[in-house]
């Protein structure tokens, strides 16, 4: 879901996470969000702006993200765009089963 952020009009994505769902996504998220690894060059996912607990719904979290794209809008406009995407998405593949130090 999307939604504008009050305090300064940035169009975010809201997304729910329920911990009895996906108990590690919270804190990945948490992690990855964090220094020293949202200033690494090969972190390229999706910065975090805000965790936020669901009142009233135990183990129901909110995270708010900026509002991207879909991967293929615009369209690749060359062969080395398309090779660069699948680089970065290897890239953080590894990054997660081999933590960036």
């Amino acid at each position: 879901m999307d939604a504008t952020r009050i305090r300064d009009g940035k169009i975010v994505m809201l997304k729910k996470v329920v911990d009895t769902t996906h108990p590690y996504e919270l804190e990945v998220n948490r992690l990855l969000s964090s220094e020293p690894h949202i200033s690494h060059p090969r972190n390229h996912c999706v910065p975090i702006h805000e965790f936020m607990d669901v009142p009233d719904e135990e183990h129901t979290h909110i995270i708010v993200m900026p509002l991207l794209h879909p991967f293929d809008e615009p369209s690749f406009g060359t062969v080395g765009e398309a090779i660069e995407f699948f680089h970065q998405i290897f890239e953080v593949c590894s990054s997660v089963r081999h933590p960036v130090q």
